[in-house]
């Protein structure tokens, strides 16, 4: 697998080249040479000296840095008193946590730091870069800024290949870092330098600095990869496809620059043959050129150096095959059934299609409502799936039609002892199902009740119901023959409860009627089971001499004695009845024996008390008269 770790440490590369003083190129690649004068956040605050060779400046290992030494120090503060130096330096630390190269500069100007830097990379643009900081602070009245002069020389031939002269260190309110680097090229055949660093400023008052960081570091090629013929600008791709991998190298600095394709399966890192150009080209693509891909930059000579060779991201392509649908269904059904089409396998998209018609619908169930048979046809899905692979696959879908019958009857009406007999057995049915459970296709019914039957044949089904009530014919029997008193009213009374209907030889419709004439009165009453017919034969005679006027009567609508009639149990030719109040005012007025005085006056209920009646009639050709009172009651 490609490690990522060189390439975070390449950002971080980038950052700093960006941030010095003098850069000449970008530098992308690895770092080669790194000093930081050891130490760590744990190490004691003093290190070791340097190696024989390496500076000839005295070595000073805890007490105040003189003129003409160094140290190896985690901070710039007196080892002992942790206070400043002089009273005037800053107090820092070095600037990642370790060691530091603290230098009070000698009194004359000269070199102060030389080391052999090995395994560069032969032909090759380099970069260089140190960190210093001016231990001298912003307001400080020593006069003197330390100026440094870098050299590399080449250690084959002794010839100075590059140098740079800082400016005057600035000085800060606090010990600050700055980084001062340049660009130079390391000959062909050649793998090390002699780094040299002078002191360019006479020592004394000033010149003091701390140096820490120095970095040599391969300026290689800028790679960006960019991969065509996948799908949707991902990196997956279907089995057969041609892909491309456009390396996208920028910033090349080599004299002589070479390529290098390579493909990881998990296993490492392995060259592809005759891949040696910033393109790669993948025609047919397979499932075992899933994988990571990478592009190696470099002069010639270092392509297989791995420190010497720049390495672009990891390209991860993976390989998908066509996932066949294995259309599944439900079929066959019965129409008015729902159709079921179901893909089982998981895909970016379904495309459907019905007899060549693109159907709305684009996940992988099409169900097909309350189909019938102009529904049938043939059905299409063509799938999707990961790296644009494509498959696809069909059914024929045919909705048999419903042979089924409805053999029930409709609501039925059974009457008296009256019972059903069903017969619902039909050539193509299998089954029949009741709802109350019974499997039997013939069945004789006599209980009021709601009636529902399931048919299949083993496809298609139908239910049907119906509801059975039950009635019973109504029976009447009015009063036997009788003799009343003329005006006597009578209540003839046929009501039954099974009875939906009355009809009186009056023409009346109810269930009962008032009658106050001779005669021959006769009912029939029925409902849908059929009728019944009685009559009674009813007389009058004369019963009494005088009119019959109540005297007292209470009209509070309770339906007792509320109204004041004036009774007459014999013929009368013609009649008049009168009220009266207390001072003589008539009140109500009458020619009729049948109506009565409510006890009202004037649409107002009248007042209790003591009321004058009048009653003049005639009978048999002699009139009469009758008077009297009456008390209301409230």
């Amino acid at each position: 697998m490609y490690n990522l770790k060189p390439f975070y440490f390449l950002i971080a590369i980038v950052s700093l080249c960006i941030s010095t003083v003098q850069s000449y190129a970008q530098c992308s690649s690895n770092v080669l040479f790194y000093e930081n004068f050891g130490g760590s956040i744990s190490s004691p605050l003093t290190g070791s000296r340097l190696p024989a060779g390496v500076t000839t400046y005295s070595f000073d290992s805890l007490g105040f840095i003189d003129d003409g030494q160094y140290g190896i120090r985690k901070t710039t503060a007196d080892i002992a008193t942790g206070q400043r130096q002089f009273n005037v330096w800053h107090i820092g630390n070095d600037r990642s946590g370790g060691n530091m190269m603290i230098v009070n500069a000698d009194y004359t100007a000269g070199k102060f730091y030389e080391t052999t830097v090995s395994n560069l990379c032969s032909g090759s643009l380099l970069y260089f870069s140190a960190w210093l900081a001016n231990l001298i602070p912003a307001g400080s009245t020593n006069p003197l800024d330390p100026i440094l002069r870098f050299e590399i020389a080449s250690a084959t031939t002794g010839a100075v290949l590059s140098s740079f002269l800082t400016p005057s260190i600035p000085r800060f309110s606090s010990l600050t870092w700055t980084q001062y680097g340049f660009n130079f090229s390391l000959p062909a055949g050649e793998t090390a330098v002699i780094l040299r660093i002078f002191n360019n400023q006479v020592g004394g008052l000033g010149n003091d600095l701390a140096l820490d960081d120095i970095e040599f570091t391969l300026c290689g090629a800028s790679i960006a990869p960019v991969v065509n013929g996948t799908m949707l600008n991902t990196n997956d791709a279907c089995v057969g496809s041609n892909i491309s991998i456009s390396g996208n190298v920028t910033a090349v600095s080599y004299t002589n620059p070479a390529y290098q394709w390579q493909f990881n399966n998990g296993s490492g890192w392995v060259n592809i043959p005759t891949a040696t150009t910033p393109d790669l080209t993948i025609n047919n693509i397979q499932k075992a050129d899933s994988g990571n891909y990478r592009l190696l930059a470099a002069e010639a000579a270092n392509i297989n150096s791995t420190n010497c060779r720049s390495i672009s991201p990891s390209i991860p392509i993976h390989v998908f095959a066509p996932v066949t649908p294995m259309l599944q269904s439900n079929l066959p059904v019965c129409e008015t059934k729902d159709v079921l089409l179901v893909v089982p396998v998981d895909a970016i998209a379904y495309i459907w299609t019905a007899n060549g018609s693109p159907l709305n619908m684009s996940n992988d169930t099409l169900r097909i409502r309350n189909a019938t048979a102009s529904n049938n046809g043939m059905y299409h899905v063509r799938l999707i799936t990961k790296g644009g692979c494509s498959s696809m696959d069909s059914i024929a879908v045919v909705v048999q039609s419903n042979p089924l019958l409805r053999l029930l009857p409709f609501d039925t009406l059974l009457c008296d002892t009256q019972t059903l007999d069903i017969d619902a057995q039909q050539p193509t049915a299998a089954t029949y199902l009741w709802n109350d459970g019974t499997t039997s296709a013939q069945r004789t019914l006599t209980t009021a009740g709601i009636y529902s039957l399931l048919t299949s044949d083993g496809l298609c089904d139908r239910t049907d119901s119906f509801t059975i009530t039950r009635n019973y014919t109504p029976t009447v029997q009015l009063i036997s023959d009788t003799t009343l008193c003329v005006n006597e009213p009578l209540l003839l009374n046929a009501t039954h409860p099974l009875a939906e209907y009355y009809l009186w030889s009056t023409n009346e419709t109810d269930s009962s009627i008032v009658v106050t004439f001779p005669g021959t009165y006769s009912v029939t009453v029925g409902n849908g089971c059929g009728i019944a017919v009685d009559d009674v034969t009813i007389d009058y005679k004369d019963c009494a001499d005088i009119i019959f006027v109540p005297n007292a009567f209470t009209p509070n609508d309770d339906r007792l004695n509320d109204v004041l009639y004036a009774k007459a149990y014999f013929r009368i030719e013609s009649f008049d009845f009168k009220i009266y109040n207390r001072w003589g005012q008539q009140i109500f007025s009458t020619n009729s024996i049948f109506n009565g005085w409510d006890g009202r006056m004037k649409n107002s209920k009248a007042p209790p008390g003591l009321y004058t009646w009048t009653v003049n009639y005639k009978r048999n050709g002699k009139s009469y008269t009758q008077k009297g009172t009456v008390l209301l009651i409230p």
